[in-house]
């Protein structure tokens, strides 16, 4: 659906979680891109989904198969929402631990994000095989890969408090996971009393953690239930610190950042002492490597706010407002070979765009371009073209280009930006403003004009009408499924 294929959009700036990719159906079978797009998964994998189609079948294999196989059935258990299946394989796990991590691999995250809504009741089930596990040697669960958003960590943090409300479990369980903390009470509540120690139960340790609208006073009991050793990530989406000292001393508790987003600082505004303070704090954090400013306006101190800080793969300078200096500064700087991901949102200067993304643009994976339509001034269908000439882009595989253009003239004009990003060879996916209207109709008329228009290309595309719910607009996602990697 368009608001499943929305999903990334919501989180795609975020510093804790990165980009996050859209959603797919679990009933698709997965395409095994090694040996060429006609080809499906492996027969291993088909015989692993054929027998976690049937309890019985799963029983005996739990019996016969090698322990190794274990965790293929359980993905396909998983993506396949068999629920008896879960529990077998769950409450009968072999190992010391269970990594869900490890279970979706990297080439099937798009799978795992099916988890995204949990309407089949996952969450409830994995808890109630956890609590049930039969065999005595699992003490640790990593579910940071299988709680992708807010209502699946409310949906678990549910089941694990209501584990120790009825006092079902018999031994502890040590979960690592990534939460959402939001900020309303009865969710707090739960969140917080989750992370108690008191019991025996599972007991959940939270990596990455993301909080909206949350109160000071609820930060300082947060600080108290989080672990320095295991927290990782950190977002920080509400107005929560008065002060920037007041955000230093909080973050110096969890040395072990490498994902930090701050938080939104009065006004979106620190004084130069401010700034120090936070730079400070930012470079006594070894493990940074993902950063969003927030759009902290920062015009002429990105230098004593980044000099300090290790080499950073993920930057979001969205909305900084920076100036002539900052982009000289980060374009010469130790940050400039390590950058990955770029979210440059806003920028007003097409000469500073330009000589950034040279100085950054061989190593980019990602890049967010959206909302820079002051910096092309109009003239983003001329412009766009002459700055993929301009940069080695020999990475990249998203390019998201939304908001640079107050009107599209036809599918023509579009196309002329495709084309240039065509020559991008590692390009796997463009976001482009489409020439129609919000919720338009007559879809698949307008993805095959595109296609009528660029039919002459080597590489094969495809392309979708999708809506923003957040800017009532229109876009176009190009896909080029024969990327070069």
């Amino acid at each position: 659906s368009n608001m499943a294929d929305m999903s990334e959009f919501l989180v795609k700036n975020s510093a804790v979680f990165g980009p996050v990719v859209e959603s797919s159906t679990a009933f698709t079978p997965i395409l095994d891109s090694r040996a060429g797009p006609d080809r499906v998964r492996p027969l291993l994998e088909l015989s692993a989904a054929a027998i976690t189609k049937y309890q019985s079948l799963t029983q005996e294999a739990l019996n016969t198969v090698p322990r190794e196989l274990l965790s293929r059935l359980l993905k396909e258990a998983l993506l396949r929402s068999h629920h008896l299946c879960i529990r077998d394989l769950i409450s009968r796990w072999p190992w010391g631990s269970l990594d869900f991590n490890e279970i979706y691999r990297p080439q099937h995250r798009h799978h795992a994000l099916d988890l995204l809504n949990w309407r089949s009741g996952r969450a409830q089930i994995i808890v109630d095989s956890l609590l049930n596990c039969k065999s005595d040697a699992l003490q640790v669960v990593d579910l940071r890969g299988a709680l992708p958003n807010r209502k699946a960590t409310v949906a678990f943090a549910e089941a694990s408090l209501q584990s120790h409300r009825q006092r079902r479990a018999n031994k502890d369980l040590h979960v690592y996971l990534n939460m959402w903390i939001e900020g309303r009470s009865v969710e707090l509540a739960q969140n917080v009393e989750c992370l108690s120690t008191q019991g025996t139960g599972i007991k959940l340790h939270p990596c990455q953690v993301v909080t909206v609208f949350v109160g000071y006073s609820l930060v300082k009991l947060m600080k108290t239930r989080l672990d320095p050793k295991v927290l990782t990530g950190l977002e920080l989406k509400s107005e929560m610190f008065e002060s920037a000292s007041a955000f230093s001393t909080f973050v110096k508790e969890f040395p072990k950042l490498s994902a930090l987003s701050l938080p939104n600082f009065p006004n979106r505004r620190l004084d130069s002492a401010g700034i120090q303070a936070v730079g400070e704090v930012l470079s006594h954090l070894p493990g940074l490597r993902r950063l969003n400013l927030n759009s902290l306006q920062v015009k002429g101190q990105l230098r004593q706010l980044l000099q300090d800080v290790q080499p950073l793969q993920h930057l979001n300078i969205s909305h900084c407002r920076l100036s002539p200096p900052d982009i000289v500064f980060l374009s010469n700087s130790h940050h400039a070979k390590a950058l990955q991901e770029l979210s440059v949102s806003g920028m007003a200067n097409f000469d500073d765009l330009c000589m950034l993304l040279k100085s950054v643009s061989q190593q980019l994976v990602w890049l967010d371009l959206s909302g820079c339509e002051k910096c092309f001034r109009g003239e983003f269908y001329d412009l766009m073209p002459r700055l993929i000439q301009q940069c080695t882009f020999v990475k990249l595989c998203t390019l998201d280009c939304r908001g640079n253009s107050y009107y599209v003239d036809s599918e023509t004009t579009v196309c002329k930006v495709i084309e240039a990003c065509d020559e991008i060879i590692t390009l796997q996916t463009l976001y482009i403003d489409s020439p129609y209207g919000y919720g338009g109709e007559m879809r698949d008329r307008q993805e095959s004009a595109v296609l009528d228009i660029l039919h002459n290309k080597s590489r094969m595309l495809n392309v979708q009408v999708q809506d923003d719910v957040e800017t009532w607009s229109t876009l176009f996602k190009v896909s080029w499924r024969d990327t070069t990697m």
